[in-house]
């Protein structure tokens, strides 16, 4: 889903470990719902997953011919699948981390208020927050419970049985991608015949694929670069709200702004993650590059 810079222009080594934080903070989100799955069954990660469909609806088929088209759209059905699941899971835990941090905040306003450090009219804006914050959680439940039901139906696995998705994007290098329009040229050529299924040309096809991944790279690298600096901003406030009697409320503000950066990287991230399996899918490269062929 983005390199950020830091003031020079270059990588720093802020960024890297603003970076790794948020990564540590998004992972650490899982929360129940990563207990739950330890608890019940052995956690299974998206290859596991890819792994469990294929063979499942190939079984007693092994000398069947293979429809490409048909195996690369199912394979990345259940990716798509299984990334809304995961990203959904992770905003539902890190808005309930959001929600409890406000909180707490609030309980140390309060007593601010009682010792007459803080004014009644602050306590009232950070429970405007937190009401905000409680419909996010809300909207991120019914989100989950959504991407789980889609799941299930596309996997025939419980929502708890899917570990969460620790490899984040990393894009396609431009060889790879030229190797690719390559491939899909060869396709193309080879299926000429059949315009019933490859209408419009593998080539045409792929041709869109890369486009819109190449915009879902731009969307990541700027989501990134928001979610970066949401974590300096809110590592700023903290140190004023923790060592002086005020900034509670730009402590909270800064906690509700990452939240909905973090939930920005989140998505901007799953959907370039997609588009790079969809890459691969419009060239008829997903099983091979999954390992699957």
């Amino acid at each position: 889903m983005f390199e950020a810079f830091d003031e020079g222009g270059g990588p720093g080594a802020s960024h890297h470990k603003v970076v790794e934080q948020g990564r540590r903070e998004v992972g650490s989100t899982e929360g129940i719902t990563g207990r739950i799955a330890r608890s019940v069954v052995a956690g299974m990660a998206f290859r596991d997953v890819l792994k469990h469909v294929h063979l499942r609806e190939n079984r007693g088929d092994a000398h069947a011919p293979i429809d490409l088209r048909r195996l690369n759209e199912r394979l990345l059905c259940v990716l798509i699948a299984c990334h809304q699941l995961d990203t959904a899971r992770r905003r539902l835990m890190g808005s309930m981390n959001a929600q409890q941090t406000l909180k707490d905040a609030a309980h140390l306003l309060m007593a601010r208020v009682d010792g007459g450090h803080s004014r009644l009219p602050e306590q009232l804006k950070l429970e405007a927050m937190l009401a905000d914050l409680r419909r996010s959680v809300e909207d991120a439940t019914e989100m989950w419970a959504r991407a789980g039901r889609y799941f299930t139906r596309v996997t025939r696995l419980l929502p708890a049985q899917l570990d969460a998705n620790e490899g984040g994007f990393v894009p396609v290098a431009p060889t790879e991608v030229d190797r690719l329009a390559l491939e899909a040229q060869r396709v193309g050529d080879a299926f000429l015949q059949d315009s019933e299924w490859y209408s419009p040309p593998v080539g045409d096809r792929f041709a869109r694929a890369r486009q819109t991944y190449l915009q879902a790279v731009m969307d990541w690298e700027s989501a990134q670069a928001g979610w970066v600096s949401a974590g300096r901003a809110r590592q700023q406030a903290e140190i004023g709200f923790r060592v002086g009697p005020r900034g509670v409320l730009e402590f909270a503000q800064a906690v509700v702004s990452q939240d909905w950066q973090r939930g920005s990287f989140l998505s901007r991230e799953a959907h370039a993650c997609m588009k790079r399996h969809a890459l691969y899918a419009a060239a008829l490269q997903l099983p091979a590059h999954l390992g699957l062929r």
